[in-house]
């Protein structure tokens, strides 16, 4: 197969859970300019975002609420790949009280896992696969974070086993996990001077653009990743060697 046939998504469906902006919106383009029919979640309205979703089906969803998820789910009739961009932090160390904790860990892992299994039997009978967007906190953990990175280092093993599970019933499960990309939360995390004084520290000298992790999401949804399942797909710039 050449390699622009192998990234034309033409008549495939795609649902890109958590991609009203950054990293996840980044992937939901990408897909739409490979030629996919694309949805997409954001936890408000289409409308409360500043960004354009014209060419994407746009769909609200709290990954808390367990209903609501099984609801999403009921109104598709396939899909070929599901993207799982979801994800949440807090801040001021509250993921150390058990409600933040738990909070945290319902968002990234539990919820993970819900919209794998709700969506499942549609991969299965197109032979789909799924990418779960996990981060390099789940190799190097978070000072401040041990939610968001004890429910990144699980979602990793999660891929594992349901790529386990699922293998031979032709379902792909892989997750790929991004270093510092340029978004609105990493703005807010960091200061312009404390951008540039990571990018003299990493081997490739800049920060991540959500079109980097965009290749890589599309590389393993595609057939030249036929073989691929069960992976973690670092793409960090090399943040941590």
């Amino acid at each position: 197969m050449s390699l622009l046939k192998a990234l034309d998504f033409s008549g495939k469906r795609v649902l890109v859970c958590g991609a009203s902006d950054g990293i996840g919106y980044g992937v939901a383009k990408a897909f739409v300019e490979a030629g996919a029919d694309v949805a997409v979640t954001g936890t408000r309205s289409a409308c409360d975002y500043d960004n354009d979703f014209t060419a994407m089906e746009f769909h609200s969803l709290n990954i808390q609420d367990a209903a609501a998820v099984s609801g999403l789910a009921a109104k598709f009739e396939r899909l070929d790949v599901l993207v799982n961009c979801v994800g949440s932090v807090l801040w001021s160390k509250r993921e150390f009280e058990r409600e933040g904790f738990e909070k945290i860990i319902t968002i990234n892992l539990t919820g993970a896992m819900q919209l794998c299994t709700e969506f499942f039997p549609l991969l299965q009978a197109s032979q789909g696969n799924i990418v779960n967007i996990d981060s390099v906190a789940s190799i190097r953990p978070a000072l401040n974070n041990p939610a968001y990175s004890a429910s990144k280092a699980g979602l990793v093993q999660l891929t594992k086993s349901l790529a386990m599970k699922w293998g031979r019933k032709g379902v792909r499960v892989n997750s790929l996990a991004p270093g510092m990309v340029s978004t609105k939360l990493t703005a807010n995390q960091s200061s312009p001077e404390q951008q540039a004084e990571f990018a003299t520290r990493n081997p490739v000298g800049r920060f991540g653009s959500p079109e980097d992790i965009a290749g890589g999401v599309l590389f393993l949804s595609s057939p030249m990743a036929a073989y691929v399942t069960g992976h973690q797909l670092v793409v960090d710039g090399g943040m941590t060697l």
